[in-house]
């Protein structure tokens, strides 16, 4: 049975380190486009800190070419390509696993992620592989897949904030709590719970039904 892992990590080596260090940044990947095992094309949503990343870009040797796709009120959407200059990349690491990445984000200093393995031994070799490069990583939990597993390609961010809304009685009608009092339980700004609903929502749906057509 496959396995989920859900951990952070950082590591000075890793992509975007100069752009993100000391810097109150939050940015979620959207996709990772692989050229080559080295050479991979990133596609980040920065919702928290737009500025600092900007400014952060110009200095930063591991990533050239970086382009925006998409700009709103919520943040904003870059495409990125990396450089040789990044001394530790984990896409091919857990790639080379049969991993399947399911989330992957920033916030307060670490990388936090989701990744899916086919088995325990195949996880536990991507966790000591990380370890032996010299990456600091926090496990925050393995899961099962099953009925009752952790839902499909949901931060754990997300899934603290819809369940905190729904324990509250935010999807209740008429609605018993507001995005104001979501934020102070879980200690973040109001535009930050209505992203990581509103992405939820997406992620939710996208996992549940299938678009194909009829």
């Amino acid at each position: 049975m496959s396995c989920i892992l859900a951990y952070s990590f950082r590591s000075p080596e890793l992509v975007l380190a100069a752009t993100l260090a000391d810097a109150d940044i939050e940015l979620e990947v959207e996709y990772i486009g692989a050229q080559g095992p080295e050479e991979l094309r990133l596609f980040v949503w920065v919702s928290e800190g737009v500025a600092e990343f900007d400014d952060g870009l110009s200095r930063d040797p591991t990533v050239t070419d970086p382009v925006v796709v998409s700009d709103d009120e919520t943040g904003r959407l870059y495409s990125l390509a990396t450089t040789d200059a990044v001394g530790t990349t984990v896409y091919p690491l857990w790639a080379t696993r049969d991993g399947e990445g399911l989330s992957a984000h920033y916030a307060d200093g670490w990388w936090h992620s989701e990744v899916r393995f086919p088995t325990r031994t195949q996880l536990a070799d991507y966790r000591e592989t990380l370890i032996e490069l010299g990456v600091q990583v926090d496990v925050r939990g393995i899961y099962k897949e099953g009925p009752h597993g952790p839902a499909p390609g949901l931060t754990t961010e997300q899934r603290e904030a819809l369940t905190a809304a729904y324990r509250n009685g935010y999807f209740s009608v008429p609605r018993e709590t507001t995005t104001a009092a979501l934020a102070e339980e879980l200690g973040i700004s109001g535009q930050a719970v209505s992203e990581r609903l509103r992405r939820g929502y997406a992620r939710l749906v996208d996992a549940t039904f299938d678009d194909g057509g009829p």
